[in-house]
């Protein structure tokens, strides 16, 4: 069974995120200007902004695997492993973004590093609690 604090630490986490990717999903479709303004200063290019939008796309993706993940983790926790490997691929695109964007606001500078470094804590986390709630005791059977 999985330790209290573990699945405290897991549920904030994964609201957390799937809060952050819902958020980042609608700012993408609904004012992708916002997006480039805070980020780059800038209000981007028709080629930038579908580009956004079609991350969009993906962290919808990763909203709706995080939902069903809280709605079945304590019923089927593969469903934890499921969402650590969406962080996991979460965790390459904030670095490939962070590599390759020509320019960064101060908030950019500041915000992006931090992105990977929370997804390999929730990568973590997911694993530990998905490793305890599959390891039973020999009396557990």
């Amino acid at each position: 069974m999985i330790d209290r604090r573990l699945k405290t630490l897991i549920l904030i986490y994964l609201w957390g995120a799937f809060i952050e990717d819902v958020t980042i999903f609608a700012l993408s479709w609904i004012s992708p200007q916002t997006w480039f303004h805070l980020f780059h200063n800038n209000t981007g290019g028709a080629l930038e902004i579908a580009l956004l939008r079609r991350s969009g796309g993906q962290w919808l993706a990763f909203a709706l695997g995080q939902a069903l993940t809280l709605y079945l983790w304590k019923r089927r926790p593969e469903w934890l492993a499921v969402a650590a490997g969406i962080r996991l691929s979460d965790l390459f695109t904030d670095l490939s973004y962070l590599m390759a964007a020509p320019s960064l606001t101060t908030f950019g500078r500041m915000l992006f590093p931090i992105f990977p470094i929370l997804n390999l804590v929730g990568v973590v986390i997911l694993l530990k609690g998905y490793q305890q709630a599959i390891s039973r005791k020999p009396d557990d059977v």
